[in-house]
């Protein structure tokens, strides 16, 4: 499980991508960095909130600020629901896996997960950004079927 983010963490996260360390850029990357798994924009509003008056706009500009700057993942997944994940570096667009019982999602850090390039270039495709998303039922509620 990924340990919390310090202010200090985010501070050093901002600068690296070229963005001021306001408080508020600093409390949002915190509370996305605080989580083990994608968060929505409504859980990452309620944990700013719950230490910091924040208006919804705000967030909401914070996090696609923050994505421009590849800081943040955000996983589009329909219905207009959206949810954000830390990038660990420039590259790291990585797999998701969606828990069909506790509609809970998980990053996936895995080295591999294969994609067939080859046959990307024979359909002429450009392909800029790659979303992969895995649905089934995560540990914690196999354990729970145990």
């Amino acid at each position: 499980m990924k340990a919390r983010m310090s202010s200090k963490t985010a501070e050093h996260r901002l600068a690296a991508a070229g963005l001021e360390a306001t408080d508020h850029r600093v409390r949002v990357l915190m509370a996305v960095g605080g989580t083990p798994y994608p968060s929505s924009a409504p859980e990452i509003l309620d944990a700013v909130r719950a230490k910091s008056d924040i208006n919804r706009v705000t967030v909401y500009r914070i996090l696609d600020l923050l994505v421009e700057h590849e800081v943040l993942n955000r996983l589009d997944l329909g219905d207009k629901s959206r949810r954000f994940c830390l990038r660990e570096d420039h590259d790291d667009e990585h797999p998701h896996f969606h828990c069909t019982r506790c509609d809970r999602y998980l990053c996936l850090h895995c080295d591999t997960l294969p994609l067939d390039q080859k046959a990307l270039e024979a359909l002429s495709l450009d392909v800029r950004h790659v979303d992969i998303r895995l649905e089934g039922i995560c540990p914690a509620c196999r354990k729970n079927d145990d």
